[in-house]
């Protein structure tokens, strides 16, 4: 077994230990290899981060032996002058950042959704919007994707490549403009969470619901569950959210570098 395998099985036991929170997409995305990432354990304590610089904190946050890893990995991003973006898993996880990296480091409160199935099987979909069309994401149309383009996902996926084979998205047109897209940002074995976007031009006219609903049907066709998270004033995306059927949204805390 290599040494990234035995991280990744510690990590994920540290983090099935803890029923009480949860985790962001982008952690199983690095423990089942969908992307590439770092994993940091020491014994009851985990970090685990993208390459693009995403990262969350899972376990004891008590651990004292764990603290300096921490500390270590915030100030090489730091001085290299790269992302480092920090999700916190629990409110003891928060107190403890504070204390470790409060200086450095602003908080901003965001929402994670529980998506009910039944509910949005039993509902009335949208559909596509009469005059436009409802396409696939595909290596060709990233390329000229308005928002989602290949250097989008070259940023959080690592290659257009990697993205084909375990990623997807959807995107809606009218006479070959794009008038709103999704793709999920993140996916793993278990989990696709959405990005989404809607051109100022198009707003109002249920495209942003279509592409939803053709995500969340793909995540169901995938037999892996749709993730919406959101920032905690995002009013539109938690409107958005609850018309899908997405509720009792838990509020967890990111940081980002000051």
């Amino acid at each position: 077994m290599i040494e990234n395998e035995a991280s990744a099985i510690a990590a994920r036991n540290i983090m099935d230990a803890d029923q009480d929170n949860t985790f962001p997409t982008f952690a199983y995305s690095v423990l089942d290899s969908y992307i590439d990432g770092d994993i940091i354990v020491d014994k009851s304590s985990a970090l685990i981060g993208t390459s693009s610089g995403i990262y969350t904190v899972v376990g004891d946050e008590t651990n004292d032996d764990f603290a300096p890893m921490l500390m270590h990995e915030f100030k090489r991003r730091e001085m290299l002058n790269q992302r480092f973006t920090l999700f916190s898993s629990s409110e003891r996880w928060d107190r403890r950042i504070n204390e470790l990296l409060g200086a450095k480091l602003q908080r901003m409160p965001r929402y994670s959704f529980t998506f009910n199935e039944h509910r949005f099987m039993q509902s009335q979909r949208v559909g596509i919007p009469d005059g436009f069309w409802l396409n696939r994401t595909n290596k060709e149309s990233l390329e000229v994707n308005r928002e989602f383009d290949a250097a989008y996902i070259r940023k959080y996926w690592g290659s257009v490549e990697r993205f084909a084979d375990k990623g997807f998205g959807f995107f809606v047109t009218e006479h070959d403009v794009f008038a709103g897209e999704c793709v999920s940002i993140f996916s793993s074995e278990q989990y696709a969470e959405i990005d989404i976007v809607t051109n100022p031009l198009f707003r109002g006219k249920g495209v942003a619901q279509c592409v939803a609903e053709a995500f969340i049907l793909e995540c169901l066709e995938r037999q892996i569950t749709p993730r919406w998270d959101c920032d905690l004033h995002n009013t539109a995306s938690i409107r958005l959210a609850q018309k899908l059927h997405f509720a009792a949204p838990e509020t967890y805390s990111l940081y980002v570098r000051k």
